[in-house]
């Protein structure tokens, strides 16, 4: 017997597809053809208006978002995620738009209703916890992430979340015990070898600024030189890699031996 599928699902199907592989605009037309095509009180067409309102946030469409999760909540009124999504749609991250106090107390409000329905979700509670802090609540906003942070460990975002309110905070012991804490248990990860980078790179700053008392013009960096092949080797596939500290104001030359492209292969 063949399996019948039906055209709702066969749109929403295409949607997700489309969703999946970043193709926003595209994935709209198909889920909204699909809206049309359904009761507008079932729970696919909540799950669709969720869908669609995470595209439109990731498009900086806020108030589209936050009308199409009103409606779905009103199908799904104590769904976490929906809750989550509306708090994220409230607060409008982005720099661009910025939210007013209301909004952002709906915000904290919807995150509040998330963690009531599910108090495992992670995600509401790190974002209230940042809320919070851009709210002026800093001791609330760095025990929020505390706990968040405390709940699950391994997540580098709790991490990043709480290190930062801790900076904020003015808490610099608690923040460096905290980051020491980091390099064991995220030993590798490519992220906290950018984040220890970026502080790296702001302490030689100050030092030359304290040392020299104006801002450095040329600061040193770290550049990866050409391949250079070994004795054992071929000249034209090296495998080494060297890296090289220029000094200030002396760029070295690369060392690497070239292929002569205008000799021809026998």
């Amino acid at each position: 017997m063949v399996p019948i599928l039906s055209l709702a699902e066969h749109l929403l199907a295409r949607g997700r597809r489309l969703r999946s592989a970043g193709f926003f605009h595209e994935a709209r037309k198909p889920m909204e053809q699909m809206l049309s095509r359904t009761d507008p009180d079932s729970p696919i067409s909540a799950d669709t208006l969720a869908m669609l309102a995470e595209m439109n946030l990731r498009r900086g469409k806020y108030k589209k978002a936050v009308r199409q999760l009103r409606a779905a909540l009103k199908l799904l009124p104590s769904c976490p995620h929906f809750l989550f999504l509306l708090g994220k749609a409230l607060e409008r991250r982005k720099a661009r738009v910025s939210a007013t106090q209301g909004e952002m107390e709906q915000a904290a409000s919807c995150y509040l209703a998330c963690l009531d329905n599910d108090p495992n979700h992670i995600e509401a509670r790190t974002a209230l916890g940042r809320l919070r802090l851009r709210q002026g609540l800093v001791e609330e906003g760095v025990s929020i992430l505390r706990h968040a942070y405390q709940t699950q460990p391994g997540r580098y975002a709790s991490f990043l979340a709480l290190y930062r309110a801790l900076r904020l905070a003015k808490a610099y012991r608690q923040a460096r015990d905290l980051l020491n804490e980091a390099r064991f248990r995220f030993a590798g990860d490519l992220r906290l070898g950018v984040l220890l980078g970026r502080l790296e790179f702001n302490r030689s700053l100050r030092k030359q600024r304290n040392q020299n008392g104006e801002e450095p013009r040329v600061l040193p960096f770290l550049r990866i030189a050409d391949p250079v092949p070994q004795p054992d080797q071929s000249p034209s596939r090296p495998t080494r890699m060297f890296i090289r500290l220029d000094p200030p104001g002396q760029p070295s030359i690369p060392f690497a031996m070239r292929k002569n492209t205008r000799r021809k292969s026998s």
